[in-house]
């Protein structure tokens, strides 16, 4: 077996003399020795293999010779770290591919600001070289321990920050672009948090900080002395001698940047690229997802992700000690958190358990074991006149026994109104639901939050009206927690890996993507077209497709497959409802709409929504929607340990409503949903 070449090169440069004394630098020389020696004597690269430049030797033209060197050297395959110790800075983009009219660039030994001139190297130089590299192998690391950012003043007291004020010279006075023109029309394009490169799995970046920091040197006392650094390369360098086998740059990293932001506050380092990868090697761990521990008080932590990554309250983590990859019966388990506020982006949480006193520390792993999901159901208001009081009671009596419906209290918004409304010959202009004009005998009307009629009206002393009511209105929250439904693990395997798109047959009897009608911006259909649904699995295994439909009249339906049937979907498109017996037909409900609310007739009809949901393990939803399911489940009730059909089960019958709703989440089950929506109207004559 051919083992992988390894290569590095090294960049540091403390002096610029072309910029004034207070620029000058004392550690970057010292991070290209202790990144060389942690190289040799931890990581077994060939000392003929790393080239270092320091000072002079790092000119412009000696880095970009040593850059195409790296690249006529470096084989298929082979581990290459390239490591910059210096100062960053920006100036004005020449190319006209980034947003900001900003170029990030590191700075040479003989580069300069006005009236020198500037030999700065852009990232999109470094980009392209970064292009050209990554053909011959997907194993390079780039170390960046400076800063870029122009919105830095450094107070004269202090360590000194790796910051060189931007040139802001117009592009006429700055050098031509080497930057091909072709590869920079195309538009601009994005950067990674750091502020240098887009992110890829072809690489990792770490930089010294964000795009809009400083870089900090830290001094280390030995003996009568101290010796100065860049804080990011002493750190990391500090944690590379210690490493186990099979710690991956993820694992490095949230120990470093740790260490790095505890000693400058306004330092965050960044890291972007195949972070689950080995260090300095070739293998990529698949990692479990977890969330990390950023900081604990008492019986108190914090943790690194909030409302921005799918965390709700009353959700249950267990906490796994740093580093730990993959779970099994046999991982250590450290404890068990509680959380107790969420934030954009960060969370509160309370310790439940604990094996031991302090052993849940910054740095250790969460991953959720329970997730709380927000009730389910809908807030209702009554208004009925004064010689109504035994019809209102008979409907309030019905709403107390659903588990899906509640009223609302007296400081909420209530989801729909119930209205009696009494016979009136003419309509006042403050008279309740005035679309339903002139009334012959008192009925009831049900008005959502839009103001209009949602279900049919029912004559007061229709026989069971008030069960009826109260079904239609369950109808509406089944319809309204279905169309909710998302899987709350934003890092979820499926997540963006399932496509759905509606298709209409056209003229030549091909089918087509429906497009967005230029009137109204939605794709619309009419009542009795057919139409066919692509769905598109972009993961790498099979998955299974569940679509179910929420009419105009707020029915759910299991559209695909059949009931009780399942079929797996490899990688690729596969189209529903050509086949003979799938076909998919458009209908308007009966007697819809309830109560005109225009006399224009182009803007009869409504939005219906094509759901899907997509597993990674069979499942079964025909239990769910099965006549009578109200009253219970029957021979079939939800699989316990399926989180998607417990969050069904909370959606279409309100279980969970009234108890808890934490639900057990498997790490090794996922899914997702997609789903379409489109307007249907009645078929023009």
């Amino acid at each position: 077996m051919v083992s992988n070449n390894k290569w590095a090169l090294l960049i540091g440069i403390n002096k610029y003399p072309n910029l004034p004394p207070h620029r000058q630098l004392s550690g970057c020389v010292n991070d290209v020795k202790l990144i060389n020696k942690v190289l040799e004597e931890n990581f077994s690269f060939p000392e003929k293999n790393i080239t270092c430049l320091l000072d002079e030797q790092a000119t412009r033209q000696g880095i970009l010779t040593a850059l195409q060197e790296l690249i006529d050297r470096v084989n298929r395959d082979d581990i290459v770290v390239i490591h910059y110790s210096g100062h960053g800075s920006w100036m004005t983009d020449r190319e006209g591919d980034k947003p900001d009219g900003k170029d990030e660039t590191i700075m040479p030994y003989d580069t300069g600001r006005a009236p020198h001139e500037n030999r700065d190297i852009t990232d999109d130089e470094l980009y392209e070289w970064l292009l050209r590299l990554s053909e011959k192998t997907r194993y390079i690391t780039l170390i960046f321990d400076s800063c870029h950012s122009g919105g830095i003043v450094r107070d004269p007291f202090g360590a000194s920050d790796r910051w060189v004020e931007p040139d802001t010279r117009p592009i006429e006075q700055l050098p031509p672009s080497p930057v091909s023109t072709t590869r920079s029309s195309a538009g601009t394009r994005d950067i990674g948090s750091s502020g240098w490169l887009p992110m890829s799995d072809r690489y990792v970046l770490i930089a010294g900080c964000t795009a809009t920091e400083s870089s900090w040197e830290y001094s280390k006392r030995e003996g009568n002395g101290e010796i100065p650094h860049g804080a990011l390369t002493y750190f990391l360098c500090k944690e590379l001698r210690s490493v186990q086998s099979g710690t991956t740059y993820q694992d490095i990293f949230q120990r470093v940047s740790i260490q790095v932001t505890a000693y400058k506050s306004v330092q965050h380092p960044q890291m972007e690229g195949a972070e689950d990868r080995e260090l300095f090697n070739v293998h990529d761990i698949e990692p479990m997802r977890f969330v990390s521990i950023g900081d604990r008080k008492d019986n108190k932590v914090i943790l690194r992700a909030g409302a921005a990554h799918g965390m709700t309250e009353k959700s249950e983590w267990a906490i796994y000690p740093e580093a730990t990859k993959q779970i099994d019966k046999q991982t250590p388990k450290l404890g068990k958190v509680k959380i107790t506020a969420v934030r954009a982006v960060t969370s509160d949480a309370e310790i439940l358990e604990e094996n031991s006193l302090g052993v849940i520390t910054i740095g250790s792993r969460a991953t959720e074991e329970a997730h709380f999901y927000w009730e389910m159901h809908l807030k209702v208001n009554i208004q009925v006149p004064t010689d109504y009081d035994v019809a209102k009671e008979k409907l309030i009596e019905k709403i107390q026994e659903s588990k899906l419906l509640r009223f609302a209290q007296d400081d909420e918004t209530a989801d729909v109104m119930v209205y009696i409304i009494a016979r009136r010959t003419e309509v006042s202009s403050d008279a309740p639901v005035p679309q339903l004009g002139v009334v012959d005998q008192p009925t009831w009307v049900v008005i959502g939050n839009n103001g209009q009629v949602i279900m049919p009206t029912r004559p007061v002393d229709e026989v069971g009206a008030t069960i009826k009511l109260r079904e239609n209105l369950e109808k509406i929250v089944r319809y309204k927690s279905v169309l909710a439904l998302e899987n709350a693990n934003s890092e979820s395997l499926l997540n963006n890996k399932v496509k759905l798109t509606l298709k209409r047959q056209a003229p030549d009897g091909s089918w087509v993507e429906a497009q967005p009608d230029n009137h109204s911006g939605q794709i619309v259909f009419e009542d009795g077209d057919r139409v066919i649904l692509e769905v598109e699995n972009l993961h790498k295994d099979p998955i299974y497709i569940y679509i179910l439909d929420l009419g105009l009249a707020s029915g759910v339906t299991q559209l695909y497959p059949i009931k009780g049937a399942n079929q797996e979907f490899k990688p690729g498109k596969h189209n529903i409802g050509i086949r003979e017996g799938e076909y998919i037909e458009l209908y308007l409900p009966e007697k819809f709409p309830y109560v005109p609310s225009s006399n224009d007739s182009s803007l009869v009809g409504g939005i219906e929504t094509f759901k899907l949901f997509a597993t990674t393990y069979r499942t079964d939803f025909s239990w769910l929607l099965k006549e009578g399911v109200r009253q219970g489940f029957g021979e079939q009730p939800p699989n316990i340990n399926k989180p998607l059909e417990q969050l069904l089960d909370i959606a279409l019958t309100g279980n969970g409503n009234r108890e808890a709703r934490v639900v057990t989440i498997p790490a090794d089950e996922e899914w997702t949903t997609v789903q379409s929506s489109f307007w249907l109207k009645p078929k023009m004559s």
